[in-house]
């Protein structure tokens, strides 16, 4: 149950979705206050993104913290345009996967401003293959050509889930929206791969969505402030 365990979203949807909603803004609002001095700062970055943690020793011995931090307060820079901004991010932050460090470079910028840019991961929207959980949402025969045709949809996305009573005034319900997709179809195709008992094991797809938002460690800490 969510009352015992928050990090169990099977029985109470509504109230699940709140909770990410509110992790989400943590999220944006620890992301603004972070600035990267240490070491440490860099890791606690890397805790919140959740597909690049296993990046951050790599990211690390080959970037160093200064260049890191130069960097991210970049990335934080809004007067500068959102390609700029996350160019400059990929060129300066050496190791790692440059696909993911891409992607976490427009993850980050989506929670410093939510109000302005949507989430956009290769889960999302994959450029080069055309591929992700958009594509599952537009009509029959679209097909997505340019990068202003993608935001395109997603603010024409963000406008249906308005009208359906999840107007926040940013684009976190439409990310939790296309990142439950996402989740809901890898895990049709783990019961079509794995036996139904094991498979039944797995979490459920809100939490799942929470956990590839990046959204756990401020759930465990909404998770002790009602304990």
């Amino acid at each position: 149950m969510l009352d015992r365990d928050i990090n169990n979203t099977a029985s109470d949807p509504k109230k699940s979705l709140s909770v990410i909603l509110d992790s989400m803004k943590m999220k944006s609002d620890f992301l603004r206050r972070l600035e990267i001095r240490t070491e440490a700062d860099v890791k606690n970055l890397f805790e919140v993104i959740f597909y690049a943690k296993k990046h951050y020793s790599e990211v690390i011995n080959s970037t160093g913290v200064a260049q890191f931090s130069q960097a991210y307060s970049l990335l934080k820079d809004s007067s500068k345009p959102y390609e700029e901004r996350v160019n400059q991010f990929v060129s300066m932050v050496k190791g790692g996967n440059k696909k993911d460090i891409e992607d976490m470079a427009k993850e980050i910028i989506h929670f410093l401003e939510p109000e302005k840019y949507p989430l956009w991961t290769r889960w999302i929207w994959n450029k080069e293959r055309n591929t992700g959980a958009i594509t599952y949402v537009l009509k029959d025969g679209v097909t997505l050509k340019s990068e202003s045709e993608f935001f395109s949809a997603l603010q024409e996305l963000k406008s249906v889930l308005d009208i359906f009573g999840l107007d926040t005034g940013n684009y976190y319900p439409t990310s939790i929206f296309l990142v439950y997709a996402y989740v809901r179809l890898l895990d049709y195709t783990t019961h079509l791969a794995i036996d139904r008992k094991v498979a039944g094991l797995l979490p459920t797809h809100l939490t799942t969505t929470a956990l590839v938002l990046g959204l756990k460690p401020f759930i465990k800490v909404i998770k002790y402030a009602h304990s």
